[in-house]
């Protein structure tokens, strides 16, 4: 009997732009965030499984692909073999009675959460984008605790799951405007979560897709945030006139429409461009709307902004001090952000250490400095952000270019054991 090419699994790794050798990186990158024993899997086993040489994984694998994309192997383009009960996975019902498979996702760091499913037929309703936008403010605490990183894969699969439901099923016209939005806050939300990890590609490559989305939604406010994280990569990267383009076209779509918050957020992306290119009045300018716009912010706002008070804002004034070299003005503007930083924002507490502990080694605090270092340290084992993990890092390579002292040596000896 002829083999039968898996065209499902080829069209699903085109779409997300995955080459044989990237998606078996992905399946053991998943083994580990799902808490798992490393699993091996070769480039050689994908095109196996698109051959169609292989019609139905190894279990350890098998898991892995339904967990990356969010779907089920057998919408996957698998076939499984006579008599297999999926007997193991509770049925959830949809919104118009359709049993569907209720899909776990597992974050590491000891917490986990399980995103609610979407049916792969029959019709959606708006009970069902209300499960998708509650899953968005799930990712998004994590987020603010732990940071970034090892949600990043997860918010992917989960986009993959609901792109899929959006494919097969029917829905009315104010759920499919609703649906469109949903999807790409999802996409933002990986973006993020991706620029978090250090992987701007593939940031890039989410933003691309939420801003296609918010296109179909004409949803300006979700353009705008979009444009918001990708300025802020653009700061990162260096490139400040980026980052005051793409802040600035946002305030522009925006006008007087969008949330105070947004509007602090915006205009302090662009202060952080402007000090990054050394306009010391430019910066000033921009930081004092970002002031004025977030004096007018309600207590409540959107899940993803609720990042950006008076703490976010005083982190933001450090950063702008030291890309203009006002090392002593940033520490204190760090100082600031800490006593002012609510609870539940452990990666925001962990950036701020980091660039406190930065600020105060590059004004002669070195003291100062290693007990910010220390503190850092100490929030290592919870908080997964590689961007920052990276500062980190320098802060200890620049500790060690100062010359040996027990004090230097303690720290280099605790923060190398962390990272070991």
């Amino acid at each position: 009997m002829p083999r039968k090419r898996n065209q499902v699994l080829r069209d699903l790794m085109a779409r997300r732009e995955l080459t044989l050798e990237r998606l078996a990186e992905d399946l053991c990158e998943m083994a580990l965030l799902l808490g798992r024993e490393p699993v091996t899997v070769w480039p050689r086993h994908v095109g196996r499984w698109l051959s169609g040489e292989v019609t139905w994984p190894w279990d350890k694998h098998r898991e892995l692909l339904e967990a990356v994309f969010g779907q089920p192997a057998e919408e996957l383009g698998f076939v499984p073999p006579p008599g297999y009960e999926r007997s193991t996975v509770p049925l959830q019902t949809s919104s118009d009675g359709t049993p569907v498979l209720r899909r776990h996702f597992i974050i590491g760091l000891g917490a986990a959460i399980a995103l609610p499913s979407l049916p792969t037929a029959g019709r959606l309703g708006h009970t069902d984008v209300d499960a998708v936008q509650t899953a968005i403010t799930q990712l998004h605490a994590l987020d603010d605790q732990h940071g970034g990183a090892e949600l990043a894969e997860v918010a992917g699969a989960y986009v993959s799951h609901v792109e899929q439901a959006a494919r097969t099923c029917t829905y009315g016209g104010t759920v499919q405007a609703r649906l469109h939005r949903a999807v790409g806050e999802l996409a933002a939300s990986a973006g993020w979560f991706a620029y978090d990890g250090g992987r701007h590609e593939d940031a890039r490559r989410w933003w691309d897709l939420g801003i296609r989305y918010a296109t179909l939604a004409s949803d300006a406010m979700l353009q705008a945030r979009i444009w918001s994280y990708m300025a802020r990569q653009a700061c990162d990267l260096g490139h400040g006139s980026e980052a005051v383009a793409l802040a600035r076209v946002a305030l522009d779509r925006t006008g007087t429409r969008r949330d105070p918050r947004l509007s602090a957020l915006l205009h302090a992306r662009v202060a952080l461009g402007h000090s990054l290119t050394g306009e010391r009045s430019r910066t000033a300018r921009s930081l004092h709307r970002a002031d004025l716009a977030l004096d007018r912010a309600p207590d409540q706002t959107m899940p993803w902004l609720s990042f950006c008070g008076p703490a976010e804002l005083a982190g933001q004034v450090a950063l702008c001090d030291y890309n203009l070299g006002r090392y002593e003005d940033a520490a204190q503007r760090d100082v600031d952000a800490l006593g002012l930083l609510p609870k539940g924002f452990g990666r925001n507490s962990f950036a701020t250490q980091v660039s406190l502990a930065r600020n105060c080694l590059a004004a002669g605090r070195a003291e100062e400095a290693l007990e910010a270092g220390h503190r850092a340290v100490d929030l290592l084992p919870s908080v997964k952000s590689p961007r920052w993990a990276r500062h980190l890092a320098d802060f200890a390579h620049a500790v060690r270019r100062q010359g040996p002292t027990p004090a230097a040596a303690d720290f280099a000896e605790r923060y190398q054991a962390a990272v070991a």
